[in-house]
C-alpha cells in the first residue's frame, strides 16, 4: 500500500539526517529567526474563501506533474492572483519536492509557506522551522494520538501554525481533544488514492465553526469552490490544476470568483 510504503520509505530518510548535534544547532539557530508570517491571518483575510496554491512537481496518482520550473516565477504568479499562502512539498521520492524549496519560496513572496510532508519525528518540525516554514502540515492518518498531541504542541511553540489532516471519522475523532485552529479536509482516500469532494461536505458539519478547515484534493472547477463555500468551508488547497496551467494567476482568480 501507497501509506506503508511512503512511512518506510520516510523513516529511513530521517535517520540518514537526524542527529542530537543536528537538533541543537537547529534550535540555537530558531531562537534567532524572526516570527513566522501568520498563515491564520492570512486566511482571514482572505474571507470568505481562502486559496493555498501548492508547488508540486509530481505525485503518486499524477506522475510528473511539472518537468522543469522556476520557484520564484511560481512563487510571485501565485501572489499575484491572489493567493492567500503557498503549499510546498517537500518529500523528495514521491512528490519530487526537497527542504530548500521553502527558503526559495520565502525569498520572492510576502506570503505565508506552509510545508508539505510526512512528518513522523519531531526533528522534522525543527527542520521546517529552520527551512522557512510558517505553517505545517501534520496527518492524522500516520500519527497516534500521543504522537499528534506532541506535534501540534511543538509546531505551535516553534511559532508554527500546524495544519493536521484529516481524512475521515476516525481522524475526526482522534483530533478532537486538540487545541487547534486549522483543520484539512483531504478528500483523497490515501489507501485508493481516489478523490470525493463528499468527504468534506460530510465532514465539515462535525468541525467547531470555531476552527478554520480547508478542503485538500480534487479542488478543479469554479463550481466545486462554490460547492465548499456553501458548506462553510473557509478555504481550499490546490496544486495539480495551478502546476499545469500555462496562466496559474488567472487560474487562481478564476476560482475565487466563484
Amino acid at each position: 500500500m501507497f501509506l506503508e510504503k511512503i512511512v518506510r520509505i520516510k523513516k529511513e530518510e530521517i535517520q540518514t539526517r537526524k542527529t542530537g548535534s543536528r537538533q541543537k544547532e537547529m534550535e540555537e539557530v530558531i531562537s534567532r529567526l524572526p516570527h513566522p508570517r501568520d498563515l491564520m491571518k492570512a486566511i482571514s483575510h482572505h474571507a470568505p474563501m481562502a486559496l493555498i496554491a501548492e508547488i508540486k512537481p509530481a505525485s503518486p496518482s499524477a506522475g510528473v506533474i511539472k518537468e522543469e520550473f522556476d520557484l520564484h516565477r511560481i512563487g510571485s504568479t501565485y501572489e499575484a492572483g491572489g493567493a492567500c499562502a503557498i503549499s510546498v512539498l517537500t518529500e523528495p521520492y514521491f512528490f519530487k519536492g526537497d527542504l530548500s524549496y521553502l527558503c526559495l519560496i520565502k525569498e520572492k513572496t510576502s506570503l505565508p509557506v506552509l510545508q508539505k510532508d510526512f512528518i513522523l519525528d519531531p526533528f522534522q518540525i525543527y527542520e521546517g522551522r529552520v527551512s522557512g516554514a510558517d505553517a505545517i502540515l501534520l496527518i492524522a492518518a500516520i500519527l497516534d494520538r500521543e504522537e499528534l498531541g506532541d506535534f501540534v504542541d511543538l509546531a505551535q511553540n516553534l511559532g508554527l501554525i500546524p495544519l493536521v489532516e484529516i481524512h475521515n471519522e476516525d481522524d475526526l475523532e482522534k483530533v478532537s481533544a486538540l487545541n487547534l485552529s486549522l483543520i484539512g479536509i483531504n478528500n483523497r482516500n490515501l489507501r485508493t488514492l481516489e478523490v470525493d469532494l463528499n468527504t468534506t461536505l460530510r465532514l465539515r458539519g462535525e468541525i467547531s465553526s470555531k476552527i478554520k478547515v480547508i478542503s485538500e484534493s480534487g479542488i478543479r472547477t469554479p463550481e466545486d469552490v462554490r460547492l465548499l463555500r456553501e458548506a462553510g468551508v473557509d478555504g481550499i488547497l490546490v496544486g495539480e490544476i495551478l502546476m499545469r496551467s500555462i496562466d496559474p494567476a488567472s487560474k487562481i482568480r478564476e476560482l475565487l470568483r466563484a
